[in-house]
């Protein structure tokens, strides 16, 4: 899989402390999207594996609520996306899911996506059948910068927050925040929901 970052706790993406996986890669490229950088589908490659045992990591240094998966554009990798949360679920099976989509809810279900391994139209339907089992939540529909929105994780008013199982209400997601990580290596990673623009 493409990877973009990988952020091992944040409060900006979802109910309580969550790791966070930016996949590399999005063919959406929505006007004014703060983070251009993931549209290309080249860079940083890792296996699930690598990426599962990241989280385990994460884990074991701060309880985490859940992992919430971004970009780019997840969808476009359901393949290994699918893989990723099968594999977490062995070792961290309490965890809950999330994800950051530019595809609406009716375009996934009718398998109108574009994949990295170019699934047949069934395949993609039925990836999503399977996804949409596995996740407790999502953002969903493409970003549209002259509708701002402020309602939790939502940046533009098109948006929905959609709510897959039983585990959380509307009410369990925050104001908008933003966070800054910094790793041991120096490389910073801007996470959240800058209103405002990007801070400079």
């Amino acid at each position: 899989m493409f990877l973009h970052a990988f952020v091992p706790a944040s409060r900006a993406n979802g109910p309580g402390v969550r790791a966070v996986v930016y996949f590399q890669g999005c063919s959406l490229k929505c006007a004014g999207c703060w983070n251009p950088d993931t549209h290309k589908f080249w860079g940083m490659e890792a296996t699930v594996l690598e990426v599962a045992q990241r989280l385990e990591e994460a884990s074991r240094l701060e309880p985490l609520e859940g992992v919430t998966f971004s970009g780019g554009e997840p969808m476009q990798q359901a393949e290994a996306l699918l893989e990723l949360i099968r594999e977490i679920r062995k070792t961290t099976p309490a965890v809950s899911f999330g994800m950051f989509t530019g595809y609406s809810e009716n375009e996934l279900t009718a398998g109108q996506y574009m994949t990295r391994l170019r699934a047949t139209l069934e395949q993609k339907r039925e990836l999503w059948r399977t996804l949409q089992g596995l996740l407790d939540f999502a953002v969903m529909g493409r970003y549209h910068q002259a509708q701002p929105a402020t309602e939790p994780l939502r940046t533009s008013l098109n948006q929905r927050l959609v709510l897959f199982s039983s585990r959380y209400e509307e009410g369990d997601f925050g104001p908008q925040v933003i966070e800054i990580t910094i790793a041991e290596s120096g490389k910073s990673v801007l996470t959240g929901f800058p209103v405002l623009g990007i801070p400079a």
